[in-house]
């Protein structure tokens, strides 16, 4: 992996292959890694950049909250460094919100947008709740909250089909420091609703979504992107849809973003 100092602290990206640009951006607990199906099929036809955002992976925490906007200018301040002037974005969960805000930083460079198990939605007043309760349950157990948080992630009747992708997610959510974890879920509780700058965003879009995502509610996603003029792809499974339908979702993103 190579590395990128911003405010002397370093940033952890991956980057192979050549050809059109592709920014991967994961989600909370997760890592450049849960991209490695996708970075497989498409470094032979495109440039795949797959940072660990601050407090994952291997990239230390910064600060004591990290906001959806901190993470999308540290990127774009990454792909400035990289002189690139064009890329397409494909966010999954959190990663879909830091995508989301850096459309609001760089909407001339980016050409295409895709929100994976996201939504342009801020947090409901439930859901602040439920992070609060994370952040306590985060300081008096982090290594049972990491635990059953990944698995959650997964819908029930998957769980012993994709035993060992659960345990190698968990693997790597426990390379999260506890800091980063409280310090995201901050991040998470106070983001913006970015339902109106996505409807009007002049970037190619698409929303990937799980008809049973336990995080993501369906119908809620699709009301709030009626307008987007978005295209909406759906599958029968939950918020893990790129090991859930790995290559079902691959072909997907390779006939949305043209690579041959």
């Amino acid at each position: 992996m190579q590395t990128f100092s911003y405010k002397q602290t370093p940033l952890y990206y991956q980057d192979i292959g050549k050809g059109k640009v592709i920014l991967l951006i994961h989600g909370f607990l997760e890592n450049h890694s849960m991209w490695k199906n996708t970075i497989e099929s498409f470094s032979s036809k495109a440039r795949c950049i797959a940072p660990d955002l601050f407090g994952h992976g291997n990239s230390p925490a910064f600060g004591y909250v990290h906001s959806m906007k901190t993470y999308a200018e540290v990127l774009s301040k990454l792909m400035h460094h990289l002189q690139i002037e064009e890329y397409a974005v494909i966010g999954h969960s959190m990663g879909g919100y830091v995508a989301l805000e850096l459309l609001q930083l760089q909407p001339e460079k980016i050409s295409d947008l895709v929100l994976l198990n996201s939504t342009p939605l801020a947090d409901t007043t439930e859901r602040k709740k439920d992070r609060e309760r994370a952040i306590r349950a985060i300081q008096k157990f982090p290594e049972a909250f990491v635990q059953m948080a990944v698995k959650n992630l997964f819908l029930p009747e998957n769980q012993i089909r994709l035993a060992q992708e659960i345990d190698e997610a968990i693997a790597e959510a426990k390379k999260c420091s506890q800091q980063g974890i409280i310090a995201t879920l901050q991040g998470l509780k106070n983001r913006i609703n970015h339902v109106e700058s996505f409807a009007k965003a002049n970037c190619n879009k698409l929303v990937i979504a799980g008809k049973k995502d336990q995080v993501v509610p369906f119908e809620s996603l699709k009301d709030s992107i009626k307008n987007s003029h978005a295209k909406l792809l759906s599958f029968n499974g939950g918020h893990m849809s790129h090991l859930e339908f790995s290559e079902e979702l691959n072909l997907a993103l390779a006939h949305f973003l043209k690579l041959k």
